[in-house]
């Protein structure tokens, strides 16, 4: 054999061995689900979630969406479209028609609520639950009844996969969410944000606004744990709270910056509620928090992440200073319920 023909037959053997490990490396990348998924039609992903889809009544009024997260007649909406009403709530399916309904389970801290139709000879349609909220960038897709109109099919994206924590006035607290960026109009409250498969990966909730008028294009997505949980305990768990609206201090006017020693950071208590856990303890509009359980803080995150560790009832220390450069002090808080 002529060196030529060796020096061939040695480079396909490499070329072989390369292609061969090069396709074990992309079949691996598949099996541990980094890669692309192609995902359902969109004339089949727009039936199927369609028909798996409600939007709910209070009193023969619209209030918002929903959808069957289970065949037997379980419906996941927010919780302050339906928190206080214990009759009078109804879901009007496209398959299933207008349906009695009555609450099981609301989980107030992610604003998610559990209702139950009664059982039918055939199974209601129901979306999966997704595992884990999808990387930022993925396209997600929100179905729900926008405005009083129907029907409606709304592409977004995933913003930050890192819950967070956001004032929700019809919950009266802080719910824990993600963001999505993409339209979240009135009505869709309650709605399923889905992925391409039909998984459902968070619940609308909210969003945030410019002005109190102007929405900012950003909506604030229950995550899919937490639907997980309340349909696997069907129990309405307890969340803690301060009692009092928050605010990071560089938000702030820079008259009212100005108050606080240069480079103070903390978590300003703009609208504590009278009779409220914070109020009880001392602290009035303009206090800043600079610490909690003795960790230091900056964000609204710090803070509520420690109050959610704990249980109504249970204790938190916080580090307090006033405005006009007053000594720190520290104030015992015990800890309310999110009602």
């Amino acid at each position: 054999m002529s060196t030529g023909t060796t020096r061939q037959t040695a480079g396909r053997k490499r070329l072989g061995v390369l292609s061969r490990g090069l396709w074990a490396l992309l079949g691996a990348w598949a099996a541990c689900g980094c890669a692309a998924s192609p995902g359902l039609n969109a004339e089949r992903l727009y039936r199927t979630v369609r028909e798996a889809s409600v939007f709910v009544l209070a009193d023969g009024r619209h209030r918002g969406s929903g959808f069957f997260a289970d065949s037997r007649g379980l419906i996941v909406t927010a919780a302050h479209m339906v928190k206080g009403q214990t009759d009078g709530i109804e879901v009007v399916s496209p398959v299933a028609g207008r349906l009695e309904a009555r609450p099981v389970a609301i989980d107030l801290g992610h604003d998610v609520a559990l209702l139950r139709v009664g059982r039918r000879k055939e199974p209601y349609p129901a979306l999966r639950i997704a595992e884990r909220i999808p990387p930022p960038g993925t396209e997600i897709l929100l179905f729900g009844d926008a405005a009083f109109q129907h029907h409606l099919l709304l592409a977004g994206s995933v913003s930050a996969v890192e819950p967070t924590y956001c004032h929700n006035p019809g919950v009266g607290g802080y719910t824990r969410v993600f963001f999505a960026a993409g339209a979240s109009p009135n009505g869709t409250s309650g709605g399923c944000w889905v992925d391409r498969e039909a998984r459902v990966v968070g619940v609308q909730s909210g969003y945030l606004n410019i002005s109190t008028k102007v929405p900012a294009g950003i909506a604030m997505v229950s995550p899919p744990e937490a639907v997980r949980r309340l349909l696997a305990t069907r129990r309405s768990p307890a969340a803690a709270t301060l009692g009092s609206r928050l605010d990071e201090l560089w938000t702030q006017p820079k008259g009212f910056i100005a108050r606080f020693p240069k480079g103070s950071a903390g978590v300003v208590t703009v609208v504590p509620a009278k009779d409220g856990p914070a109020a009880k303890a001392g602290l009035k509009k303009g206090s800043l928090i600079t610490a909690i359980d003795g960790k230091p803080v900056a964000y609204i995150q710090d803070v509520m992440a420690v109050v959610r560790s704990k249980k109504p009832g249970e204790e938190v220390t916080l580090e307090v200073l006033d405005p006009d450069k007053k000594p720190k002090r520290l104030v015992k808080v015990r800890l309310g319920t999110l009602r």
